[in-house]
Formats: structure tokens, sequence, C-alpha cells
């Protein structure tokens, strides 16, 4: 077997082939982790002997744009630079040197020839060492710019000359390192006498621009550190302050000339370390910590170029070397081997991504391979990941093995790229096998593929073919070497299987072939059986031999088979992460992948025995990836998906929807819409999320369950708020709308009960950041009626705040009781919600719901509609049981209830006769009286809704519109307010004449929404949009939405048009009322008049000459021409302003 067939041969060998110079021995260091030795066979290890054996013969990597000069003196180690052509490329060609410092390049001396020379050191005095020493430096520094490494003995001294010759037989030259070397020896020989701090900072003063001197220098100081320690440590301190520290805070500009000797002191520092790790190494042990971090802190604080990574990983293979060889660093805790290793992965992460023409990358797997394997108990968490990362990122993401070699110049010393990147990725491989034979479990193995996952999804196939091959690869040497355990339920194991699934179907075959065989593999460990259940392993293997002939005929179209074999050898829990898996593959940009990810989510759901707490893990993951999904076909199908879960599993679906649920939560509630598409699972769903809306944690409940059954029950309020305003919903709010209704009102009871109505509300405007839930159920009661087109119910209690009183206890019965009125009065589903009234306080075991519901019942049998559905005698019997209720507002209730006009119809003739004697009374001035009097009639109109007031209700009508313009604001106020009850008390057979009175009064409310008091404002708007409701006008629910919310200028614009426009061949009638009001003593009122003639005037002339009559129009210019002579100017402005129009009408309509 040649060499190059032994190296292709062996990818389980980690091997380190360098060159050390320890104690002046020329030693082929080959750093063999013997963790890692035991898998080998017999024949394997013999290999490795062989390869040992012939270690420095392996080809070196090609360095790009070098000129090297081969030549070997006699007992001198070859392959150093020595030409430099320009001064700029020197700093080019130089980089790859250190690389091989103290590895590769450094001179080493016979070990024969060694003692002679150390002998002679011995024998010398101390002037003349000291002679010696400055001389070499003096020769060292004159011969600095001398291109080649090869000097002539002839320029030395004579005594120089006998000491070389001792070491040499050549008389000719000499390579310079020798000279360092030398050095060393000398310093090292010397006793505590010699000025140690004088020759070693003297040497540090040289030029550390050539490689060769950096390792020189390097090689000079280990050797003297090997006795004098600590104080080359002290003298290499004092030169980090003194040359490399301060130079570079004084400046940082590299190209000054003077910098440039000292441009890469700090590489030469680092050599430095290492090298008094490898000759100090019986006493380094305690140094190692301090000398790392050093190490460390130059890397950070250096400016970083290729010499000086190359620097760091000579010093620190220097330094891995000695330790993983030293039996007591196993006795000893590293604390800073995290740190240099981060260094070398900021290394690597410089490194091009573009091409691999190195083994930097080889070398330094291998560097923090030996590292890892220092750290006790062994490499963290954190640094473990950084690792896998950032190798993976940097060897995965490189070009195609084809395209490596096309990019690269064609060169004598270019290495086999193919072959290189092999070794790399070999080296990786150990990384991995280092990683998990140090914890030899399932869930070390699952840890490590668990960062495969970005590259097993990258677009480029040679990428997740890397990723593939070194994944098997691992799985393959797990299997074969390894007795996996595990103590876990391995539950992220479904997620890898998930991961080669969704290459089942890649475009490229070797990458299907490959992802297959991972997942044979990897079912293969998971199904791993104990002796005595060894049939199930039978079976299993039996299976998985029929899913190998499956692949080997390529029938990767059917998957249902892979699903049956992942459902049946799989435990739940990684099926769950399998199937999460397959959702995310479902936001992919790859069309094939995506679809194949969905045919397999398919099959999943479709296979029996999903278990619940799969499906609430499915419907977290759908809430993630919906929004992210790119193809309209497969969001179809996911909708079909969970529509098809909701009818299976309705009630998990609600609790995993309302435990995930966020305010605002778009996803959220286009899950719920598309569910809500199903017209049978939508009312399930109603009824669930109101049963989760109205659960309340008992008494003996505390902590977090009461928590939980709390934040449930708001989340459910919260959804049912967003489900009144989706479509999809419509429908079932309005089959669900009465119990909604209640059940929000005792809801809000319930908030006043555990003093969660603590909040500062603002009637129109929604925090979007927090809405309280107290507020949220106030706001879901109000969309209850606009959603379902009950805008009427909403409009009657917001003019007249009734929304208000639901804000505080206090009042909270009075707003239960005008929302009712309400709802009697505009016929809102009443039946319904009389029906659920009655049977909520039959089974509600709550007071609240009994307080609500009676509050309900007592004004819905002021109905007309009450007793055309339900006997009379039912509902006496119901209040007459509802009298045994230990609420004693309950009780009050049904006693009002009992005595209503439904259950007492004889009452009502007692009622109208006292109203006509009151309607005389309405004659007096009295403020308090005429209040007190209107108080009363508006209460007995209302106990008399059932059969109507009768002709009493048209007197009362008369009566108030003579108060509309009383001075005193409180009675105008009251007297319109009353007048919209009065509108609607007069039963069938007053109706007519009803309207017909309320049509004189529609000018002079327009007119009173510009009232000085606000007060009547509000009360003029209230009983203004019951009259248009009342006459049906058009645009009701735009004059609301204006009445309620707007003012100014085009908000009395709107109004004007509103009530012209629904009121069409009527205009003159407005016309000749509102000159009524021209004279009106208040102000506000007279310009409103002003207002609507002028505009009356301008915009329907042409249809004011058509029905205007000619006593109508003499009538009305005999009121006109009265104002010229009026004495306020206004008036008078407003006759000239006018006058020439109702000329010209006057004129056509004679």
């Amino acid at each position: 077997m040649t060499r190059s067939e032994s190296w292709n041969s062996n990818s389980d060998l980690a091997l380190f082939q360098d060159r050390s110079i320890i104690s002046g021995s020329a030693v082929p260091c080959v750093i063999l982790h013997q963790s890692l030795l035991s898998p080998l066979t017999a024949g394997q290890q013999k290999e490795l002997s062989t390869m040992l054996a012939t270690a420095g013969e392996v080809p070196q990597p090609w360095r790009p744009l070098w000129r090297f000069h081969r030549w070997r003196f006699h007992r001198l180690s070859p392959s150093l630079e020595s030409e430099q052509v320009k001064q700029e490329e020197a700093e080019t060609e130089d980089n790859e040197l250190d690389s091989k410092s103290s590895s590769e390049n450094l001179l080493y001396v016979q070990s024969s020839k060694e003692p002679q020379l150390v002998s002679e050191i011995q024998t010398m005095a101390y002037n003349n060492r000291t002679y010696v020493l400055d001389s070499i430096r003096h020769y060292l520094k004159k011969y600095l710019e001398v291109e080649s490494e090869v000097l002539s003995i002839g320029i030395f001294n004579s005594y120089l000359q006998d000491l070389i010759s001792i070491m040499t037989d050549s008389t000719n030259c000499l390579d310079r390192k020798f000279l360092f070397y030398f050095y060393g020896l000398i310093l090292r020989e010397s006793s505590e006498k010699i000025d140690l701090k004088k020759h070693l900072l003297g040497l540090l003063d040289l030029s550390h621009h050539l490689a060769s001197h950096r390792e020189g220098i390097a090689l000079a100081i280990g050797l003297a550190s090997s006795i004098h320690f600590e104080q080359v440590w002290s003298i290499l301190e004092h030169f980090a302050h003194t040359r490399i520290l301060r130079r570079s805070t004084v400046s940082s500009n590299a190209k000054n000339i003077h910098d440039v000797p000292w441009k890469w002191a700090n590489s030469t520092a680092l050599l430095c370390y290492g090298q008094m790790v490898v000759h100090a190494k019986n006493i380094i042990l305690p140094w190692v910590d301090n000398i790392t971090s050093r190490m460390v802190y130059y890397f950070n604080c250096s400016k970083y170029d290729s010499i000086l990574k190359n620097s760091f990983l000579s010093a620190t293979i220097m330094i891995s070397t000695v330790l993983s060889k030293d039996p007591g660093a196993q006795n000893y805790i590293f604390k800073q081997i995290p740190d240099l290793i981060d260094c070398i992965l900021i290394s690597i992460q410089n490194e091009s991504q573009e091409l691999l023409v190195t083994y930097f990358h080889q070398r330094s797997l291998q560097v923090i391979n030996t590292l890892c394997s220092l750290l006790q108990p062994s490499i963290p968490t954190m640094v473990k990941t950084r690792v896998l990362s950032i190798c993976f990122e940097s060897l995965f993401m490189l070009p195609a093995p084809e395209m490596l070699a096309n990019d690269v110049v064609d060169q004598e010393d270019l290495p086999d790229i193919q072959t290189l990147h092999t070794k790399t990725m070999q080296a990786l491989d150990l990384l991995l096998q280092h990683f998990l034979f140090e914890h030899q479990t399932m869930e070390e193995l699952q840890f490590i593929l668990q960062h495969f996952e970005p590259w097993l999804m990258a677009s480029k196939p040679h990428e997740r073919l890397r990723a593939e091959q070194t994944a098997l690869r691992l799985l393959q040497y797990s299997q074969e070497n390894l007795s996996l355990n595990t103590e876990t339920s391995l539950a992220m194991m479904g997620n890898q299987i998930g991961l080669f699934s969704l290459l089942w179907r890649d475009e490229c075959e070797e990458n299907r072939l490959c992802a297959q065989e991972c997942i044979s593999v990897l079912i293969q460990l998971l199904t791993y059986k104990k002796p005595e259940e060894e049939h199930i392993c039978i079976h299993i293997l039996k299976q998985l031999k029929h899913l190998n002939i499956k692949i080997s005929k390529k029938e990767v179209k059917d998957c249902t088979f892979l699903v049956k074999l992942f459902r049946k050898n799989l435990s739940v829990k990684q099926n769950t992460q399998l199937i999460l898996t397959l959702m995310n593959g479902l936001k992919g940009h790859n069309q094939v992948r995506v679809h194949l990810a969905l045919e397999l989510f398919s099959l999943f759901l479709h296979t029996p025995g999903l278990k619940m707490e799969q499906v609430a893990e499915v419907f977290k993951g759908i809430h993630k990836v919906l929004p992210s999904i790119m193809f309209l076909d497969v969001r179809l199908s996911l909708f079909k998906v969970i529509q098809e879960l909701g009818r299976k599993y309705t009630q998990t679906v609600v609790e995993v929807l309302l435990s995930i649920a966020q305010p605002m939560d778009r996803q959220i509630m286009e899950i719920w819409k598309v569910m809500g598409m199903d017209k049978n699972l939508r009312k399930r769903l109603m009824t669930l999320l109101f049963l989760k809306m109205k659960i309340r944690p008992s008494g003996e409940i505390y902590g977090n369950v009461k928590e939980k059954i709390e934040m449930m029950s708001i989340e459910a309020l919260n959804t049912m708020y967003e489900l009144l305003y989706l479509q999809e919903f419509r429908r079932v709010i309005h089959w669900a709308f009465s119990s909604i209704l209640l059940g929000l009102l005792t809801q809000l009871h319930y908030f006043f009960e555990t003093n969660m109505d603590d909040m500062e509300y603002f009637d129109d405007t929604l925090n979007l950041e927090y809405v309280s839930p107290f507020r949220t159920c106030l706001e879901a009661l109000k969309g209850l009626f606009w959603t379902t087109d009950n805008w009427e119910v909403f409009a009657y209690m917001k003019l007249q705040e009734g929304w208000l009183l639901f804000e505080r206890i206090a009042t909270f019965q009075q707003g239960v009781t005008l929302l009712s009125r309400a709802i009697t009065h505009y016929k809102c589903k009443t039946k319904d919600i009389l029906n659920y009234a009655m049977k909520s306080m039959k089974k509600s075991p709550y007071e609240r719901d009994h307080l609500v519901s009676i509050l309900i019942i007592t004004e819905l049998l002021n109905s007309t509609e009450v007793p055309w559905c339900m006997f009379r005698r039912t509902i006496r019997n119901f209040l007459i049981s509802s009298l045994r209720s230990s609420n004693k507002v309950v009780r009050i209730m049904s006693l009002q209830g009992l005595g209503s006009i439904l259950l007492q119809p004889e009452k009502g003739n007692l009622l109208r006769n006292q109203l006509s004697g009151l309607i005389v009374e309405l004659l007096h001035r009295e403020e308090n009286t005429i209040l007190l009097l209107m108080n009363i009639i508006g209460e007995i109109l209302h106990l008399l809704t059932l059969q109507g007031a009768g002709y009493s209700s048209l007197r009362v009508a008369e009566q108030l519109f003579d108060l509309f313009d009383d001075e005193n604001e409180r009675i105008r106020g009251e007297a319109i307010f009353l007048y919209g009850d009065v509108i609607h008390s007069g039963g069938k057979k007053f109706e007519h004449e009803l309207k017909l009175h309320a049509f004189q009064c529609l000018v002079p409310l327009l007119f009173h929404l510009a009232d000085s008091c606000p007060e009547v404002v509000g009360k003029t708007k209230f009983t203004f949009m019951r009259l248009a409701i009342l006459f049906n006008w058009g645009f009701r629910k735009e004059l609301f939405s204006t009445l309620a919310w707007r003012e100014g200028k085009g908000a009395e614009n709107d109004i004007f048009l509103y009530m012209v426009e629904s009121n069409f061949g009527e205009y003159h009638l407005f016309l000749l009322q509102a000159f009524m009001y021209v004279k009106s003593p208040q102000k506000n009122l007279q310009r409103a008049a002003m207002k609507f003639i002028g505009g009356m005037l301008q915009e329907y002339f042409s249809d004011l000459c058509y029905y205007l009559n000619k006593s109508d129009m003499k009538l009305l210019t005999k009121n006109f021409e009265d104002l010229r002579r009026d004495q306020d100017p206004n008036i008078r402005k407003f006759y000239l302003n006018y006058s020439k129009d109702i000329y010209e009408l006057s004129q056509y309509v004679a």
C-alpha cells in the first residue's frame, strides 16, 4: 500500500504531522487521540504504524503566488522561504510561514551533536558567553535585510566559527536560525549570574517582520524558559507593556516605516508562549491558564491578519500537543481553554468561503478536538454549540468540490483539492465522534444532530449533501462502535427524522439516497431493544429491510408505508416533533419539498392513533407557520385540515386556541375564521366558547389553578369579542344571541364581585396595547347589538349615555333595566331572551344570574310580543316561585312583575284615568312641579306600553310641545326627552295622529340640536333619533353616527340633508315652520333657523316653487316682510340677504 493510498483509506486517524524542536532533538510529532484509538482494528493499527514512519513525507499545502527555494544544507532543516522581492509583497508572501512555526519549518539539530554543543557552552566563561550572545545579536541585526536565509560562515569571527563547526561539517554556510537556537541554548545552560533580561530584551528588540525571526526568537525564549521560566515570564510581560501594548495604543498606522519591524511583535509573543509550554513542560501545568489568557488577550486586541491567525494556531498546537501527552493534565481544570477555542473559531469564521487551498481548517478542527479532550469534566454546552455551528458553516458553505478545483490556479505545489477537502471533512467527523465518544448517550447524538437542521434545509444541493453525509457517517459510527444509552424520551429525534424525510424526494438522487439511509440507521438506533425483547427487534429489522427494498427500487412516490413505520416505531413525543417538523416544512420555498411535507402531514393526521396532546401541538404549530406559507394550494389544504381537526377534536382545539391567544392576534382569528366556514362546527365552537367564558373557579381552588381558570375565562371573553366582527360567525351569533347577552351581563357583574372593574374608562377610544377584561366585556356587549343589526338598541343606550351605567356597581341594575327597555321597544329577540332568562334563573346556582335574569324578565313583560309567545299562567307561576329567592332584589322585582299590566290588565284603565288628571297639572309653571309631573307621566306611559295610553298620549304630546321653547333649560330638556316616549305610547288607534304631531316637531327639534344647554342638546339627539326611526328615514344608521360622534359644520350639513332628503315633498312645510324661529329669543335657535332657511332657498329652490301654493306664499311673504322693520340687526341683515330669493320665489309661485 502506498502512502497516498494509506492516507485515503484511513479516515479514522487524527494526525498532526509536525516537526517540533523539543530540547534540540528532531522528533516527528504525531498527535493521535488515545480516546479514539480503541475502535481501531489490528489492521488499522498496522497501517497507522506505517504512516507514522512516513509522516514526514506528507505533501505540504499549496501557497498561492509563492516562490520556494528548495535547498538542503548538511544536517539542517529545509523549506524556509528566503526571498522577498518587494516591500509590498513581503506581508503577503510571509502570511503562511507562521502556520509551520515550531511544527514543520523550525531548525532542528541532530541529537547526537547537541550534547557536544551543550558541553562546550558549559565550559565557557561568563565573559565568553556574554560575548557570544552579543555577537549573535550583532550579526542578526547586521544581516537583517539579507534575502537568503543562509549566511556565509566567513562573516563570523573566529571564535564563533569554531563553535559552529561543532554542529556542522560544512565550512561554507549556515542557516540563520541556527543562531537563534544557539542563543537559546546558551541562556538555558547559563547560571543566574548572566543578565537574562538584557539578552532576552535585546533579542526581542530585533525586527519581527520576517517569519524566520519570529520563529527564531520564540525558539530562543522557549529554550531559555526551560530553566529560567519565571524570569522569562516577567521579561515577556515587560516586553508586552513597553512594546506591544504601548505601540498599539499610540499609533495604529500600519504604513508608518518605523512601525514595520514591530508590526507583528504580538505574533512573536504568541509563538514565545507556545515554545515556553514545549520546553518547560514539567512545570507548565500551573501556568497554562496564565499563558492562554495572555494569548487570548493578544489575539483579541491585535489587528487580525493571516500572520496573527497562523501564529495563534501554531502556539495553540504546541500547547495542546504538550498537554495531551501530559498525564497530569487530566487532574487540572483549565479555565481558559474555551476562550482559546473561541479564538480559533473566530479565525475559521474569517476564512474565505470560496476557496479551500490550505490545511488551516483541518488543523483547526484537530486542535479543537484536542482542546475539548482537556476540558474537565467536559466541554460546556454553549461552547459545543458554537463549535458545531461555526464549523458546519465554514465547511458546508464551501463551493462544490468540482468548483473548488476550478477556482484554483494551477501551480506545482498545488495539493489535490479533492483530497484536501476529504481530509478536512474527516477532521470534522473525528471532532463529532469525539463529542459523542465522551458522552455515549442518545441524548448527545440528538444534541449534535440538532445542529444539522439549517443545512439539511439549505437551498444548494451540495450543502445539503455535505450535511447528510456527515450526519450519516456519525450515525454509522454510533451504530458500529458505540452502545448508546438513553435516559429521556428523545422527543427531538422526531425532528431529525422529519428533516431527513423532507429530503425523500430531493431533486438530487445522491441526496435522496443519503437521506433515506440516514432514516434507516436512525430508526435502528431508536428501536434498539434489550435481549429479552429480541422478537420485537426482529420485527423492526424486517420492516427496515422492506424499507430498504423500497428505497432500492426507488419507490419514493408513495409515503404511506413510511408514515406507518414512523407511527409504529416512534414514541408519541417523537411523532409529535416529527409532525411539527413537517408543518415547519410547509413554509419553505422549495415547491417539491413543501408538497412532500403537506403529503406526509396529511397522512399522519389521517392515520389512526392521533393523541389529544398531539392535536394541541399541531394547532400551536399551525398558528406559527400559517403566516409564512407561500403557496396558495398548500394554504387551502391546511384550511381543510384545520376544519377536520376542529370537527374531530373541538374541545381540545378551543382550549389550545384560548391558551395561545394574544390580543389582536390576526393569525388566531384566521384559524377561527376558517373553522367558522363550517356551519355545523361553528355552533359547537360558540357553545364551547360560551361555556369557557362562564366557567368560574370555586372557593376551594387557589394559586395557579385559580389563575389558569380565570385566564381561560378571560381569553374566551376576548375571543368572543373578536368573533362578533367575523362575517363567518354572524349567523351563529344570531343563533346564540340571548345566551351571549345574559352571559356578558353576568360576566360584568362577576368583575364587580372580584374587583376587576378598576380601570380608567374611555367610552369611544380603545387602547390597543392593553384592554382590561371589564372593558372588553362591555365592548362585547355593545358589539353584540351593533353587529347583529340591532343598532337601534345600541343607539337608544348611547344617546342616553346608558352604557356608562354599566361602569359602576351602583348603577349596574339601572343599566340592565334600561337595556331591557330598549330591547322591548325595538322587539329585539324578545321571545328568545325571555325563555333563556327564565331557564337561567331555574338552573343557575349563582345569584348574579338570578339578578340579571329577573331584571330583564320584569322589563320584557311590557313587550307586546310576550302574550303571543308564553302563557300568562306560566309567567305568573314563575314569578311566584321567585318570591322565595334569598336575594332581596329578586323578590322585589318579582313582585313588580306580578303587578304588571300583562298579569293584571284591569290596571290599565286606572293608569289612563290617572294620566288624564296629571295632564291638567302640567299647566302649572312651577319648575319642580312640572319636572315631577313629567317624571310620573313617563313611568305611567311605560307601564301602559302593552295597552297604550290612548287619547291621553296625544294631549300629553301637545302639552310637551308647548314646553320645547321654555326659558327653563331643565323643563324644555325633560319635555323634549319625554316627547320621544309619548309618541310611541298611543297604541295603534292613535298612531297616525301622533305621527302627524311628531312631524310638526321635526324642525323645532332640529333647531334645538343647537341649543345653548348641552344637556338639552343630548336629550334632543335622543328624541330626534327616535323620530327618525319612527318615520323610517333613509340613512338612519349614518344619522345616528353623526349625532353620536360628530360635531361641527360638516355634521350640521349632513343632519340637514338626512332630514330633508328623507321627507320628499314636504320641503315647503319645513320652510314655513322654520320662519317661526327667526325671532326666537334664544340666539342659537335663531341662527339655526336662519341657516336652515338659507339652505332651503339655495338647495331646494325649484322644489319649493313646485310645492308652495299661493296661500302658503302669501303667509311666507307677510312673515318675511315683518322682518324688515325688526329692531334686531341680525334679523334685518337676514332680510336683506334673502329678500331677492323670497321675491323670486313669490313670482314663480304666482
